[in-house]
């Protein structure tokens, strides 16, 4: 019998007898994280079939493993042995395939409880929770558990670029997760070793408490992790304090203040931003680290997966091995290319914390002027972080505002992108200009910029498109240029 329970371990979520589940269907299964979720349940010897809106590799990739795959929903595609549905939060009730499902009375599950239900089965999950950071950090944990031979099954928010996906099945006991704060799907989860790597107002349009009611929902999260298990919090931040008396596990404070268990000191960086710094455990030295990814957030993000190897057991030579091989997940400060003596980057940042520390990351590369291109990611929370995004945005040399998108809320607030783009110019003196168009955005840039430059493509959603573009027109120029001086 698995009964899920909420983050207090109260009212009863779900009452599923899984030795009767057999057969699940996934709707929306050609999503990121869907189809990892499929991959695992495959693992678990479950039996899929799945549908989607359109086609894509992961829909393909299931066909060709001989599983049912619909494109387009409809109630026919539930098979008649279906045991289970899995649905993702974009489907809504009057989706043909809910229908049916509620119709014949089958066990319905969103994916954040399913996710949940798979913390289940494995006894060592390391779920890894935090407004800022989450994909990075447990990409950086799971290279070290795979470094270390010990075989973890993954499920991140973005692709690994050295597994080459967002997840992978193992056969070991570990499983390493990321635990979403929005709309309060990680207090589905049943961790044994919990990060929490910062706290911050996000997510406005569901958390209406403010940060009282987000502080509190990760206090539920904390809680979760069991006596004998461990949690990894970050001390430096004012709004987890509170949580360390009131959990019953091991909890290790991890940050660049003195009182910390690990502290990190002696950061230095080279003339790409890479950084080297000190560790030093409960006072006395620990090790000397380095990575391949830029970044102060990034140190922080290696020292709290540090910690989560010590306890399990992992060499300092194989967590040093593990950052050595991570360039960082897909979209994470990721350079798209170098052209003529232009650096091209995209980050999937899309708060202004992110947003900000980004930026600063890139203004620590050797650069003549810096570029910015920003597309906000929904109405509420470009009205709720006005402020923070104009600060954030101010400190780069010329600021290019795409559209705001929104997929899942009108524009009730009355914010733009040209208002931003206003602000960041009346407040900071940055030049700033709004494009609605990739295509012109690219063009724009193409006839700007010049060697030595540097262009960072930000947002969560579509516009890492530009970068590419401007990757190719950057190369198309050389090439041009190469052909005339040959005539």
């Amino acid at each position: 019998m698995f009964i899920l329970f909420n983050g207090m371990g109260f009212k009863i979520m779900k009452i599923i007898d899984q030795n009767k589940i057999k057969k699940i269907h996934f709707i929306g299964i050609g999503g990121t994280s869907m189809s990892g979720l499929a991959h695992i349940a495959l693992n678990k010897g479950f039996q899929i079939s799945g549908s989607d809106m359109r086609p894509c590799a992961y829909t393909e990739e299931f066909e060709k493993g001989g599983h049912h795959i619909s494109i387009g929903h409809s109630g026919e595609n539930i098979p008649s042995d279906c045991d289970l549905v899995v649905y993702t939060a974009a489907i809504n009730n009057n989706n043909p395939e809910m229908v049916e499902a509620a119709r014949r009375g089958l066990p319905i599950m969103q994916r954040k409880e399913f996710l949940g239900y798979l913390t289940t089965i494995y006894p060592n999950t390391i779920a890894v929770s935090g407004t800022h950071g989450k994909t990075t950090t447990s990409s950086m944990i799971s290279m070290m558990l795979l470094h270390a031979h010990l075989d973890p099954t993954i499920s991140v928010g973005g692709t690994i670029p050295e597994i080459d996906s967002n997840f992978r099945v193992g056969s070991s006991d570990y499983f390493v997760t990321e635990a979403c704060e929005f709309v309060d799907s990680f207090l589905y989860s049943r961790h044994r070793i919990a990060i929490i790597l910062n706290v911050e107002e996000d997510h406005l349009d569901y958390f209406t408490g403010g940060i009282e009611q987000i502080r509190a929902s990760f206090l539920k999260f904390a809680q979760i992790v069991p006596e004998d298990g461990l949690l990894i919090l970050n001390g430096d931040d004012k709004e987890l304090s509170f949580i360390k008396d009131r959990c019953k596990c091991q909890v290790i404070t991890f940050g660049f203040n003195p009182g910390n268990d690990f502290r990190v000191i002696n950061i230095q960086y080279n003339s790409m931003g890479l950084p080297s710094f000190d560790i030093y455990k409960h006072g006395k030295f620990y090790g000397h680290f380095k990575l391949i990814i830029p970044g102060l957030h990034n140190i922080q993000n290696a020292l709290a997966s540090i910690i989560c190897g010590d306890y399990i057991g992992i060499s300092k030579d194989s967590m040093q091995q593990g950052f050595m091989c991570f360039r960082g997940a897909k979209r994470r400060f990721e350079q798209r290319g170098y052209v003529n003596g232009v650096r091209v980057f995209e980050d999937y940042a899309h708060h202004p914390t992110e947003v900000k520390i980004t930026i600063e990351a890139c203004r620590n590369y050797e650069h003549r002027k810096l570029w910015v291109v920003f597309q906000p990611h929904t109405y509420s929370r470009v009205y709720y972080f006005f402020d923070e995004f104009a600060e954030a945005l101010g400190i780069c040399d010329f600021l290019i505002m795409n559209d705001i998108y929104s997929d899942r809320e009108a524009n009730a607030w009355g914010v733009s992108s040209e208002m931003l783009a206003e602000a960041v110019k009346e407040r900071y003196g940055t030049a700033s200009t709004c494009i609605s168009s990739f295509e012109d955005i690219a063009n724009f840039l193409v006839e700007r910029v010049q060697p030595g430059d540097l262009v960072l493509v930000a947002g969560s959603q579509s516009i890492n498109q530009v970068a590419f573009m401007l990757v190719d027109r950057l190369k198309t120029l050389v090439l041009d240029d190469i052909a005339a001086s040959v005539e």
